[in-house]
């Protein structure tokens, strides 16, 4: 008796451990089944995947494949797709935009470009336009971080160019998706980091003037200032890139008064403030050399009254001093007068 039940104990004991393996192997394994939303019956129902030999069938175990990043069977199950069921099937595109994503996959960003591009042309403005705009995303932001065309079999060529293709296009004329507004920030950002700070400040100013209501919008506001201020030159060059930058850090905190940045930005305003005082005490110097002593004091009592708490207004003082004109009106002063 004491066997039978140990047997019976062993034999639970057994089939417990065998339902908890099956368990977590089904656990580790991707789901098998969709699970669509039944708007009648208020609930998430399951279905069943498609049966393999039928063209969904076939197109859901590429999808499969493509996940589990086995692009050499997926891209020979296109194949026998398209000969299976030719071009005129419906979901021959889609078969087309998985053999585009399985050259991503496989890092042939030229050829899965061509694809694309094709794609778009026989079949844009349909469902599939959202999802090849998607994989070009893709491809562009693959080049902007260094990856090279081929030429000849042979990564020689930046992708730069194709990838600014790329994301111009997706944002003029597809204003409507919202990877336009990606796609200019996108390349903004490459060019901001690159130095190209006169061409960033373009496509910042572009992202706040088409899109006003960007979720990108405060970032692009503070990025636009930044740029517009490191394209300053230098005092011996013309200072619109500075006041440009003033007017976009003081609407910056207009506009977000509570950024923890806030500091930071008042600190640039204070920059921006020495710079043009530098600027316009050089005017000064430069009159003063050649002997445009009136011009000259006009710009050195320019820098005393409008940035009476830098430097260079201290130097505007002592040249004014010098020039015996301590006790002249105020430019700003005269102005109003």
């Amino acid at each position: 008796m004491i066997r039978i039940q140990g047997r019976c104990i062993e034999g639970a004991l057994l089939a417990a451990l065998t339902m908890m393996a099956l368990q977590a192997a089904y656990a580790q394994q991707p789901r098998a089944r969709t699970l669509t939303y039944d708007a009648d019956r208020k609930e998430w129902v399951e279905h069943p995947p498609p049966a393999p030999g039928t063209a969904e069938g076939d197109l859901h175990a590429i999808r499969a494949q493509i996940k589990q990043g086995e692009y050499r069977p997926a891209f020979s199950a296109i194949t026998e797709f398209t000969e299976s069921y030719g071009e005129s099937n419906p979901l021959w595109p889609e078969a087309r935009l998985a053999s585009a994503e399985v050259l991503i996959g496989r890092r042939e960003y030229h050829k899965a470009h061509i694809v694309l591009q094709e794609s778009l042309a026989r079949f844009g403005g349909t469902t599939l336009t959202s999802e090849v705009l998607r994989l070009e995303f893709i491809i562009a932001e693959a080049y902007l971080s260094g990856v090279k065309r081929k030429v000849w079999g042979v990564r020689l060529l930046s992708g730069e160019d194709v990838a600014f293709r790329i994301l111009d296009e997706i944002s003029a004329n597809y204003p409507e998706s919202r990877l336009a507004e990606l796609a200019i920030k996108t390349k903004a950002d490459h060019l901001f980091k690159n130095g190209e700070h006169a061409l960033a400040e373009l496509e910042y100013g572009r992202l706040l003037r088409d899109y006003p209501q960007s979720r990108y919008h405060q970032f692009a506001l503070r990025r636009s200032a930044d740029a517009t201020m490191a394209s300053f030159a230098g005092v011996d060059y013309d200072e619109a890139a500075l006041v440009e930058a003033q007017e976009r850090y003081r609407e910056y905190l207009l506009r977000y008064p509570q950024d923890r940045d806030r500091d930071d930005v008042e600190r640039f305003l204070s920059a921006i403030d020495v710079a043009r005082a530098e600027k316009d005490f050089s005017v000064g110097e430069y009159y003063e050399r050649t002997n445009h002593i009136g011009s000259a004091i006009f710009y050195y009592q320019l820098v005393r009254d409008n940035w009476p708490e830098t430097s260079a207004a201290t130097k505007a003082i002592a040249r004014l001093e010098l020039l015996g004109a301590s006790d002249a009106v105020g430019a700003k002063e005269a102005s109003d007068k």
